[in-house]
């Protein structure tokens, strides 16, 4: 070792050369590996479809399986672990038919309903706005949305309508990696203690026990939290989608179910999803129904989201993510920025678990700091 001494300095010399090169090349060539994790990503594409279905569905199927596993019949509690995933996902494929045969072909046709009547609705939008008094008082010119709304479809490049045909030839790929997806995940659930037993034993040959514990804990907690968000959410938005639609319905208001569905689904999203969602149905109830079904629609959402954010989000939720209000609309604002719609569906979890990292390392910092304060106190003692 002590020859090598006195090479060291140009070993570390080497070596921060080698990471100067490969970094300039890495910049360099940047594109075709940008190309290159794109098609990687392409491939897995499948498998990370699989392992999302596999996620969401391994919460029913663990319930399920307990419940087998206490079941007096000796075949169904020797293989509660396989009829678990069985039942699971006969009953997905049914909720699959359901939105299918019967939710989507209603929601296509109030959607082709509204563009085919967009016209009329912004005409009677223009009329009410020259009409009222607040635009004779400020003086406001008239304004023709039909015409407003052919200028915008004749900015349409009708070039891009090869775009969509290239859409419409990829559905059939597209449908292959759902399937491989949808099968993948099948395995993937009945080989998941295969496959945890092997992650811990390659981190235990890689890393220390205190590594792999510490790893091993928070990935657990991380778990816990998405699971209990994923789910919790989840069960607002159903909730609110079928209060939402069967009010408005029985309100009389137009495309009552693709306004309920869609605050539904916006409640996804804390704070922000529920407002947004409310606000563009008043609007489109305003166009479809008139002034005063407007305003009583808004009256009506506007106590909906009150029980929503009050009583069916505690209740459901409980204290699963201990975030105060104003972190979890901070989480939401970054997540939407970086990463658009996805972000921030997830940022409200991602922000919950750096927030318990960070608490976990905090304590055992100031642990560790107020036994070598009372070490060194005892010390000083003797």
């Amino acid at each position: 070792m002590n020859r090598f001494k006195k090479y060291s300095g140009y070993i570390a010399a080497f070596i921060f050369s080698v990471a100067v090169i490969a970094v300039y090349k890495t910049f360099d060539n940047f594109g075709s590996i940008a190309g290159w994790i794109g098609a990687l990503f392409a491939a897995l594409k499948p498998f990370i479809g699989a392992f999302a279905i596999a996620y969401i569905l391994n919460m029913p199927a663990k319930r399920l399986e307990k419940l087998f596993a206490c079941a007096k019949n000796k075949f169904v509690s020797s293989h509660s672990h396989g009829l678990s995933i069985l039942v699971v996902y006969l009953a997905a494929l049914l909720v699959v038919a359901f939105l299918l045969y019967l939710l989507i072909p209603a929601l296509v046709e109030n959607l082709l309903d509204f563009v085919q009547n967009l016209d009329s609705y912004a005409n009677s939008l223009s009329r009410f706005i020259n009409e009222s008094s607040l635009a004779q008082k400020l003086n406001l010119q008239a304004v023709d949305f039909s015409k407003t709304v052919e200028a915008f479809i004749d900015t349409i490049d009708m070039s891009t309508l090869q775009t969509y045909a290239r859409g419409v030839v990829n559905f059939t790929s597209g449908f292959i990696n759902v399937f491989v997806a949808f099968i993948a995940s099948i395995y993937m659930l009945l080989d998941k203690d295969r496959l945890r037993r092997l992650f811990v034993r390659l981190m235990n040959l890689m890393c220390k026990d205190k590594t792999v514990t510490y790893i091993t804990v928070h990935t657990k907690k991380t778990n816990e939290v998405f699971t209990n968000y994923i789910y919790s959410r989840l069960s607002c938005s159903i909730i609110m989608a079928i209060l939402c639609s069967v009010i408005l319905s029985l309100m009389g208001v137009k495309y009552a179910l693709i306004l309920g569905i869609f605050i539904g689904a916006m409640d996804m999203i804390p704070y922000f999803g529920s407002i947004i969602s409310s606000i563009i149905a008043v609007l489109i109830t305003f166009l479809t129904g008139g002034f005063w079904q407007g305003i009583w629609s808004a009256v009506v959402l506007l106590i909906l989201q009150q029980f929503d954010g009050n009583v069916l989000g505690p209740k459901i939720m409980g204290d699963s993510l201990e975030m105060r209000p104003l972190w979890i609309i901070f989480a939401i604002s970054v997540g939407g920025t970086l990463f658009g719609f996805i972000g921030m569906l997830i940022s409200v979890p991602i922000f919950a678990i750096i927030r318990i990292v960070l608490s976990d390392y905090i304590e055992t910092r100031e642990k560790l700091k107020a036994e070598k304060a009372e070490g060194e106190g005892e010390t000083a003692d003797e």
